[in-house]
């Protein structure tokens, strides 16, 4: 009869201890930068929703409206830009992810105009996934008791 032998021991792979708790001017500071980042987009986005409702009315040249949708997408650019220079850490990983995730998919949209088969679905992405960050930065945010973000920063 073969027996063989198995440490078991050295092959559990040991919990990770727990991480210092980040503390709430930590936290806040971090994400009050991923907003400040993103915000130039919100800011940005009425003049721009204003500009497409009047070429879809027929009030706004087409030419006008890729030199409006060009100008908004530097903009997105220049957040996805800082926005990947940014800190984040813990939940708040997870949130800018998503509003990366919102910009990229506002970048694919501006692309496609005015093919609007393509534009829509990646603009409905975009707005699908800047208010999940939003929601996630609120949640983190009351369960550590801090302000609410406005809720015109992220949109």
């Amino acid at each position: 009869m073969l027996i063989a032998a198995c440490d078991d021991d050295k092959r559990k792979t040991q919990p990770e201890p727990p991480r210092p708790k980040q503390s709430f001017l930590a936290l806040d500071r971090e994400q009050q930068r991923l907003v400040r980042d993103y915000e130039p987009v919100s800011r940005a986005l009425t003049a721009y929703e204003l500009a497409f409702r009047d070429w879809q009315l027929g009030s706004l040249e087409r030419p006008e409206l890729l030199r409006r949708a060009a100008s908004y997408r530097a903009v997105v650019d220049r957040s996805r830009a800082l926005l990947l220079g940014d800190l984040a850490t813990g939940e708040t990983r997870r949130a800018k992810r998503l509003l990366l995730g919102a910009l990229d998919a506002r970048r694919t949209a501006l692309s496609a105009l005015p093919l609007l088969a393509r534009y829509d679905p990646a603009w409905r992405r975009s707005v699908v996934y800047a208010r999940r960050a939003l929601t996630l930065l609120q949640d983190i945010r009351d369960r550590a008791r801090l302000i609410p973000l406005p809720e015109d920063s992220v949109s």
